[in-house]
């Protein structure tokens, strides 16, 4: 198998040196990147070759360690994430509470297991993802663990808003940093190992933007590039209304947030990539935009708002997704951003 991933070849390096040589090996890491990239199929294939029991390369694929974690039963692998059980009687699994954080006594739990010694793997690892939905709670509490991890244990905490863990945390963890895939290597892979069709490949490649767990996704499920389709229909109605129709999608989004924050946060990111295009466009530069199947409109809004408004416009968005880190409003938050968009009246000429 020898890892079997597509890109990170730098990130597979550093973590393959740590286990073929243990007194390199870090008793925790800190994958830092975008979503969507690849690096929990890093974790896991980390997770694979420290525990793998063949006899050539590691991790081999095939061997019961291998297989087993795999399909995420080793029992010597454990994931904490949002939602996740804890050992409080009164709330022992918060999916069911819609939980949008990792709470201190899901940590507590991590904190009993991880100190028993490996069940039938020669390391127990623990993978944290996204660590940034730690509480601050959760986080202290997570610090004394890894002040004194045990040396059976390795953990990874996997973070796409890095800046939102504490630097405490952040200090005691060996960074390893995640990149975009490139898309020739998205385009090929998509072609070779998920048997794409060319075309919808080389599409899927473009608008991914180095993200290969998109793609992938996109590729099985046809609903991701539906929705793409739908928010930027959105986009092209409100630009063109005013501020009521607005304030009315800032309170649905807000409400959406409460219950599935991260499909408004890949919401937002089609509402950035929408204004690069405009931007692009703006400048002369209009093949390289994304959404090629709507120059017209492209266009249209590069002639309007001009470079400056677009440029606005991406600067409200980073705006809210750094409101959105420090648990603002997300309803007032989200108005305060569809506010800062520009309108076609007050372009420059």
């Amino acid at each position: 198998m020898s890892w079997d991933i597509v890109g990170h070849e730098k990130a597979i390096e550093v973590l393959a040196r740590a286990v073929a040589d243990e007194a390199r090996r870090s008793h925790a890491y800190l994958f830092a990147g975008p979503e969507r990239v690849g690096r929990a199929t890093v974790a896991r294939a980390f997770a694979q070759a420290l525990n793998c029991t063949g006899q050539d390369t590691r991790p081999c694929g095939e061997c019961r360690a291998c297989r087993m974690i795999a399909e995420g039963k080793h029992p010597d692998v454990e994931t904490m994430n949002i939602g996740g059980l804890c050992d409080e009687s009164e709330h022992k699994d918060h999916s069911k509470d819609k939980s949008q954080e990792i709470r201190i006594c899901q940590v507590r739990r991590l904190e009993h297991v991880i100190y028993r010694a490996p069940f039938e793997g020669r390391v127990r690892v623990v993978i944290v993802d996204p660590a940034d939905a730690l509480t601050a709670q959760a986080a202290n509490a997570f610090l004394k663990t890894l002040e004194e991890p045990p040396e059976h244990v390795v953990m990874i905490l996997i973070t796409a808003r890095e800046a939102m863990l504490p630097e405490t945390v952040r200090s005691r963890c060996r960074r390893v940093a995640f990149g975009g895939v490139g898309r020739e290597q998205i385009e090929a892979a998509l072609r070779e190992r998920w048997e794409a069709e060319p075309e919808t490949a080389a599409r899927l490649a473009r608008l991914a933007q180095g993200r290969l767990g998109w793609a992938v996704d996109a590729l099985k499920d046809n609903g991701a590039l539906d929705e793409r389709e739908e928010v930027l229909d959105e986009i092209e109605e409100l630009m063109a209304g005013g501020d009521k129709e607005r304030f009315e999608y800032a309170r649905m989004l807000g409400d959406r947030y409460q219950r599935n924050s991260t499909a408004v946060r890949d919401l937002l990111g089609i509402w950035s990539d929408w204004w690069r295009d405009v931007l692009l466009t703006a400048s002369g530069k209009e093949e390289l935009a994304l959404a090629s199947d709507r120059l017209d409109t492209l266009r249209s809004q590069a002639s309007q708002y001009g470079v400056e408004g677009a440029v606005r416009a991406l600067r409200a968005l980073q705006d809210v997704q750094q409101h959105l880190d420090e648990h603002a409003s997300p309803t007032l938050a989200l108005e305060v951003m569809l506010l800062e968009l520009p309108r076609a009246a007050a372009r420059t000429r």
